[in-house]
């Protein structure tokens, strides 16, 4: 009987050990989740770096005239859905890359200059010709983003969009 009167005790000696430990784990994890701040999230694209050789960078992080790290990144009027969304209704399925059955993703750069206009847009990875070149249409008709800022200042920036093009 003593046997199992110190196994019983023993147990509830764990019990009361193992539960408060179990209660502070939870409670640091909700802490901590809690603490995080609940914004809206942004996706901010950073191009990918230059090929070698191709463009020059300075020290002060511009790359052939514009910015690759910012304070701000340029933002789509709308945020990144709208860009998305403008893009998606923009594009238009070339013909003979239909009738082909050619799919893929078309990576494209361009240059949100201080103004908010695009230029200097490139295909940095195609799949097709007809498909670059409507991808390189559609971004070229994006209207004014709000300019990056580097220090309060607006500052030009490389800004790079997937373009899926994909059959039903």
């Amino acid at each position: 009987m003593n046997l199992k009167t110190n196994f019983i005790k023993s147990v509830w000696l764990k019990s009361l050990l193992v539960v408060p430990a179990i209660i502070l784990v939870f409670t640091v994890f909700s802490l901590n989740a809690s603490g995080q701040k609940s914004t809206t999230t942004k996706t901010e694209v950073a191009p990918p770096p230059p090929p070698p050789g191709s463009d020059k960078k300075s020290d002060s992080g511009i790359t052939n005239g514009a910015y690759q790290v910012v304070d701000v990144m340029p933002e789509f009027p709308g945020g990144d859905q709208s860009l998305l969304k403008y893009i998606a209704d923009s594009t238009r399925y070339p013909k003979d890359a239909k009738t082909q059955g050619i799919q893929g993703k078309v990576i494209v750069r361009f240059m949100v200059k201080a103004d908010g206009s695009v230029s200097v847009v490139s295909v940095l990875q195609g799949v097709n010709p007809s498909l670059d070149k409507e991808a390189i249409r559609v971004v070229k008709s994006l209207p004014s983003f709000t300019p990056g800022k580097l220090k309060g200042k607006t500052v030009p920036v490389w800004y790079m969009i997937p373009i899926q093009y994909s059959l039903k």
